[in-house]
């Protein structure tokens, strides 16, 4: 309503505007209010006035008090006209052909058609920029504030006016009910008067108004009582009558449906007594004496083709099928007439076939029967006998398994043993080995895992801790090179051992690699071992000064199948006789090589 009011107005485009404009007393008019087009000039002028949709119209003399009423509406574009804003003046002249307007904007369409828009004028005084996407981000975000804060007034006036409406309305209904209250209370005293009124008569009526009551009710009871049965008996009565009419009508239907069955010539087909039939559905279900012929012989149908699909899963392909049904089943697919006229016709043989092949069937399985009970008795036998001597073989293995028990425990305690002496010889407090006895397996196929934990003790007089439990990486490999020499220990007679290692120092941590090595050395020397290590060559720089012997076995590249002469390290305690025989071997070998051709450096003799 408010829009329509302002187009009728002729403020529909720029209502902010116009209303500013008026309370400073200037009079103007909103800029597509003014003009009128023509149908064939639409397209053009339209689109050309759009962007001043907003635009007012007002007399050029008025512009500098419209600018200032206009100065808290920034972005507001004015379009000074050429006189006086008189509605009653003639149409101008000098606008565009097909554009109709009543105010004198001659000057403005003109600027307009040569588009150098010089008939316009745009309040600014913006209070923030108006350029640029922070000014403008900025400009929404206090745009936002402000509605939000005037939302939330209007929220808080809402709440306001909502809680005085409740007020007043708890106010007026305690008026109303204190009003009621009175007019209560005055007919309550109205009403005390009337009944101490009926009270009195009430207590001369007494004893004749209980008797009358009594035999009122007596009478009602009988009247009742009558009732309910007549209400019975007709409704007992109708019942009867819809039995016997449904049972009349029953009867008629099983007599015409009796006619229809012919009973004689089923009862010949049976081919068994009727007492028989009669037990046969005297046992059907409540569903299936509801069934039709038609029903009757899908089930029996479906019973057929379920049995011959047992009987023969290949169908027709089946090796096993005679030819007999092999026949009858080609002829009920692909016989002449209805499928199901070939069905029914084919079914009584194909039924007789397919019980003479069972039975047929039946004899031979009897036969293979007998003959698999006269196996299973044999087997039987042969199985007690096995039994009995898979008990013995159990007790000698559970012998078995009792000593190789005993022996890997008396090996691991030896281990166990050793590893205590070599820790507390070389620097600690004392090492264990936990290996608690697993369950033997049932399944002789089946592995027989032993879980064995190495312990130590961190400090004197502590408890052991297993070897999984947080410690320093120096601690973990030198307890590491303890336990490999001590199982070796263990495992030796008494003589010389030899320590084999492959891949040295793989599992060792980086920066304790040295001292492992050294370790290795020093208890293989002390007990007899000779450690042969096998390392990359990261454990180079760590294992050549700890060994005796270094042997360093070198490939060019992948692709060669040879290896390159190895380079032999060895160390000696007389260092000056090494050195010279060196120096004569080098010298004895620079002799021995030939002369250099024409064109070749020659080697130097330590230059290999």
């Amino acid at each position: 309503e408010r829009a329509l009011a302002e187009a009728e107005a002729g403020a529909s485009s720029a209502p902010a505007q116009i209303r500013a404009l008026a309370g400073a007393g200037v009079a103007a008019v909103g800029l597509l209010d003014a003009v009128e087009l023509a149908e064939d000039v639409r397209d053009r002028w339209e689109a050309a006035l759009w962007p001043y949709r907003e635009a007012v119209v007002l007399d050029a003399a008025d512009l500098p008090a419209a600018s200032e009423a206009l100065r808290a509406l920034p972005g507001s574009m004015i379009v000074p006209a050429d006189g006086a804003l008189t509605p009653d003046a003639e149409p101008p002249s000098g606008l565009p052909e097909g554009v109709g307007c009543g105010l004198p904007l001659t000057r403005f369409f003109t600027a307009l058609d040569g588009g150098d828009g010089s008939g316009v004028v745009i309040v600014g005084g913006f209070p923030e920029p108006v350029t640029g996407r922070v000014a403008r981000v900025r400009a929404a975000r206090v745009a936002l504030e402000s509605a939000r804060e005037a939302l939330e007034d209007a929220r808080q006036a809402t709440s306001d006016a909502a809680g005085d409406v409740a007020l007043a309305a708890r106010r007026l209904a305690g008026a109303g009910a204190g009003a009621k209250l009175e007019s209560v209370r005055e007919a309550m005293t109205e009403l005390r008067a009337e009944l101490e009124d009926l009270a009195g008569g009430e207590a001369k009526l007494g004893p004749r108004l209980g008797a009358a009551e009594q035999t009122l009710r007596r009478l009602q009871a009988k009247a009742d009582t009558r009732a309910l049965e007549v209400d019975r008996l007709r409704g007992r009565r109708e019942a009867l009558d819809r039995d016997r009419d449904r049972l009349a009508a029953k009867a008629g239907e099983l007599s015409a449906r009796r006619a229809a069955l012919g009973l004689d010539d089923l009862e010949r087909e049976w081919g068994e007594p009727r007492d028989a039939a009669a037990t046969w559905l005297g046992e059907l279900s409540a569903d299936e004496r509801t069934w039709t012929p038609d029903e009757w012989w899908h089930t029996a149908e479906k019973h057929l083709s379920e049995a011959l699909r047992r009987v023969f899963p290949d169908g027709v392909a089946d090796e096993d099928m005679p030819e007999e049904i092999r026949f009858l089943l080609r002829e009920r697919a692909e016989g002449e007439g209805r499928r199901t006229e070939r069905e029914q016709a084919t079914f009584p043989r194909l039924v007789r076939a397919l019980e003479s092949y069972l039975r047929q069937q039946e004899d031979y399985e009897r036969h293979q029967r007998r003959q698999i009970e006269v196996q299973m008795t044999a087997r039987r036998a042969d199985l007690d006998k096995a039994s009995r001597g898979a008990d013995e073989a159990s007790g000698a293995a559970e012998a078995h398994r009792t000593a190789l028990t005993a022996a890997i425990r008396s090996r691991l305690q030896r281990v166990a043993e050793e590893f205590e002496k070599l820790d507390v010889q070389y620097g600690g407090y004392g090492a264990t080995l936990e290996f608690p006895t697993p369950e033997p397996p049932g399944d002789p196929e089946q592995e027989w895992r032993w879980k064995v934990t190495p312990k130590w003790r961190r400090s004197d007089g502590q408890r052991y801790v297993p070897y999984n439990r947080r410690a320093n990486t120096a601690l973990m490999d030198e307890k590491a090179v303890k336990l490999v020499c001590a199982a070796a220990l263990a495992s030796s007679g008494g003589g010389r051992l030899c320590l084999v290692l492959d891949e040295l120092g793989r599992n060792l941590g980086k920066e304790h690699r040295k001292e492992a090595v050294a370790l290795f050395r020093e208890i293989g020397e002390q007990h007899g071992i000779t450690v042969i290590g096998a390392l990359q060559d990261d454990m180079e720089p760590y294992a050549i000064d700890a060994c005796g012997q270094y042997i360093k076995l070198r490939r060019s590249s992948d692709t060669m199948p040879y290896n390159e002469p190895p380079v032999v390290v060895g160390y000696d305690e007389h260092e000056p006789r090494v050195r010279r025989l060196a120096t004569a071997v080098l010298s004895a070998r620079a002799s021995l090589a030939p002369a250099p051709r024409d064109g070749e450096a020659a080697d130097t003799p330590g230059g290999q």
